[in-house]
């Protein structure tokens, strides 16, 4: 594949010695070559160094190598309702839309377009995913797709007697955990058993947390619209230990929060929230463009990061975001967030998405040991700063 204005190049080296150079090298986004080139061999980097090799190599042009982009948050399987569903009526209104025309699609639907969601995150250089799935249906399109990452089983309600054991161990392609909806959605009871096996498995943990004023009003006041939407799916929340707590505090009080929780949007976070979620070393993720067209608001992120906080990077589903691409995540981020520097922002949709799925030890970087998969980008720069630009804003 060539580099467009749109896709990148995806390398990958699966087998003997190979030597890539390009005009930037970025291993880190705090560590950044000039003129260099990565050594690879059998699956793996051996090195990156400074110059022109003298030997055979593969020359890319005077742009980026980069390593690939990490989504850490999706929903595959609501990739069939893509500008289906309205914004601007409440966060309730629009999950009730959403799971009515999610049962309309029907199976084979959603399996099909979560399937070409598949491909174009792969074109994209997208090539780590933390996916969420209610239905079960993205695990073997995720395996046969070439993604790597995460795949959570999303649970609600309160049943504890439907947790299937189906974990497949932790490894550099696809591992399967569980997932919490969220604490407005699922019973402490459930939530408590998830997080016990997923933790049992070492493997990471996701729940939305304090996304919408509907679920901080339910948590806090036993009351509110939420309440009557549960109620009316035949979800009984009347043993649920909530009341004068926000969603992060409760989730808290639960013992769910560590290092293998991933926390997700965060939109209704206060102060004390994220020292709770600082000194428990849980992993963020934002949602920023979802988020935006949902609640018609933000994430804190410079708030976040100030705490010691690393916030990576989700998309969310289709069925609320134009796209799944962290790039397009990391450009709405660069317009947004006037305070943030691109070196972050870079950081957010690689080394931190890593570090929430617990494959840092796979990719993030391109540092030695770390698997020979990255991307080459043709961007024209003068300087560090200009690379980072140029690489976040789109700007091919």
């Amino acid at each position: 594949m060539t580099a467009t204005d749109k896709n990148p190049v995806c390398v990958e080296n699966s087998h003997g010695r190979e030597l890539h150079r390009a005009g930037w090298i970025i291993i880190d986004p705090f560590t950044i070559i000039e003129n260099g080139y990565i050594e690879t061999s059998n699956g793996f980097i051996k090195g990156v160094h400074r110059g022109t090799p003298a030997e055979k190599h593969i020359d890319h042009g005077p742009g980026v190598i980069m390593p690939p982009l990490v989504n850490a948050h999706l929903h595959l399987e609501l990739s069939a309702l893509k500008n289906s569903l309205p914004f601007g009526k409440g966060f309730r209104a629009w999950v009730k839309k959403l799971l009515e025309k999610r049962e309309a699609l029907g199976l084979e639907k959603l399996v099909k377009e979560a399937g070409k969601a598949a491909l174009d995150l792969m074109e994209s250089g997208n090539l780590y995913v933390g996916d969420i799935s209610t239905l079960g249906i993205t695990g073997s399109i995720i395996e046969e797709s070439g993604l790597n990452g995460i795949c959570f089983h999303e649970y609600l309600g309160s049943d504890i007697s439907d947790i299937q054991p189906f974990f497949t161990g932790k490894n550099d392609s696809v591992s399967f955990s569980i997932a919490g909806h969220a604490p407005h959605s699922t019973s402490a009871q459930l939530l408590r058993m998830l997080k016990k096996r997923s933790g049992f498995a070492g493997l990471p943990f996701s729940i939305h947390v304090a996304e919408s004023d509907d679920e901080s009003l339910f948590i806090h006041d036993k009351r509110g619209d939420w309440a009557d939407f549960l109620t009316s799916r035949g979800i009984d929340w009347s043993s649920w230990q909530i009341g004068s707590k926000t969603p992060v505090s409760y989730i808290n009080d639960m013992g769910l929060l560590d290092s293998l929780t991933i926390a997700v949007h965060l939109l209704n976070a206060n102060d004390r929230d994220l020292e709770i979620l600082a000194r428990s070393k849980a992993k963020v993720c934002v949602c920023p463009r979802s988020n935006l067209n949902l609640h018609g608001k933000l994430p804190d992120i410079e708030k976040m990061i100030q705490k010691g906080i690393k916030p990576a990077l989700g998309t969310d589903s289709l069925a609320s975001c134009k796209s799944l691409n962290i790039f397009d995540e990391m450009a709405f981020i660069s317009n947004q967030y006037q305070g943030l520097d691109p070196a972050t922002i870079f950081a957010m949709g690689t080394i931190n998405g890593a570090a929430a799925l617990g494959i840092e030890q796979y990719t993030g970087t391109l540092s030695k040991g770390k698997r020979a998969k990255f991307l080459y980008l043709p961007v024209r720069a003068k300087n560090q700063n200009r690379l980072f630009q140029g690489i976040i804003s789109n700007e091919r």
